[in-house]
């Protein structure tokens, strides 16, 4: 692993002093996990570099060869008791290394109740009340989908609330926004109970699950790809893939032009899933995807109740497979460009 320690801070020159200068040393690297941009400004000597973090310059030391103008993508590894950055050479670095927090369970706050729970008194209660207010209503509206007829208006309100535009509504000055998403309220208890073990665990389990997700969708590169968690209780780990043809690119995207998205799921008695959808002016064509011919040919026992559940559409033509993918190694195949290699031919 290449890494980055930045031991002197070092208040940037010019009209962003002002805002930066009495920042403390650290508060750009709140957290192990997050990930972070920087470009080397200037080779200092005996593995010297100055960056540019943020606004923020930082002397900093590493064995790696980096050279002026460079970019770079970093990953805090600690904190304590210095500051220690990871290099991440690719995309697929920083997929592979946090795929492995979703073999877990989904979006689900129930872990992190449980966890303020597990304190004698539980710590619940002093939660500022908007970060209280956040959780709670997260965490109803999960329970609700369970029983509301109208699941899909239900979801996108879960999704709306994850806050995977946090960073984008800052930067627009929109602190509102930003501060009512789940996101804020799981990075102010982060903050708070950074030293409560289980309860720093599980917040920052979330983050890493939401910050994955955000990471998937800026490394589309693409105004045609959309790719959304399902932050489900009933599924381990999921989510929704949208794409639009070219021509859907234009003002006619909600015409009856082709229209295409796919759910990517694994649930625990069913393995992994994916359902593609493919809706045209005429038919709307579903092909469920399992793990295993089994499967398969049980989902097909249900064909027509499958078809009976879809409202709003003519015919459908209904199919089923068993060659469904890994819902997680999948995404990463969707966001390595065409022609990229996981593996550096060049070293």
């Amino acid at each position: 692993m290449v890494t980055i320690t930045p031991p002197t801070f070092i208040p940037p020159i010019g009209p962003t002093t002002s805002q930066t200068g009495d920042r403390n040393k650290g508060e750009n690297f709140s957290k192990p996990g997050q990930l972070l941009k920087a470009m080397v400004l200037e080779t200092k000597g005996a593995n010297r570099f100055l960056l540019d973090i943020s606004g923020q310059h930082l002397t900093a030391e590493s064995k790696a060869t980096l050279t002026p103008g460079q970019t770079l993508q970093l990953q805090v590894v600690k904190t304590t008791p210095q500051i220690e950055l990871k290099i991440v050479t690719s995309t697929p670095d920083q997929f592979f290394g946090r795929s492995i927090t979703l073999l877990g369970k989904n979006i689900d706050l129930t872990e992190l109740f449980q966890a303020f729970k597990q304190q004698t008194p539980s710590p619940i209660n002093t939660l500022p009340q908007p970060t209280s207010n956040i959780l709670n209503n997260f965490l109803a509206l999960q329970q609700e989908i369970l029983s509301d007829k109208n699941g899909g208006q239900a979801i996108k309100l879960l999704i709306d609330q994850l806050g995977l535009g946090f960073e984008n509504a800052l930067a627009r000055g929109d602190k509102a926004a930003a501060g009512s998403s789940l996101k804020a309220a799981l990075l102010d208890i982060a903050n708070i109970f950074q030293n409560v073990e289980n309860i720093a665990e599980s917040s920052t389990r979330l983050l890493t699950i939401i910050e994955l997700f955000q990471l998937a969708q800026l490394h589309s590169q693409s105004d045609r790809q959309f790719i959304l968690p399902l932050p489900l209780p009933f599924i381990e780990q999921g989510y929704l893939l949208v794409k639009y043809n070219d021509d859907n690119k234009s003002s006619n995207r909600d015409s009856n032009l082709d229209k295409r998205f796919s759910l990517h799921l694994t649930m625990a008695e069913l393995g992994n899933i994916q359902i593609d959808f493919l809706k045209t002016e005429d038919v709307l064509y579903i092909r469920f995807r399992t793990d295993s011919q089994e499967k398969a040919d049980f989902a097909a026992l249900y064909s027509e109740q499958l078809k009976s559940a879809v409202s709003g559409t003519g015919h459908i033509n209904l199919s089923f497979s068993a060659d469904a993918p890994d819902p997680i190694t999948d995404l990463i195949q969707h966001l390595i460009p065409e022609g990229n290699s996981i593996i550096n031919t060049k070293a």
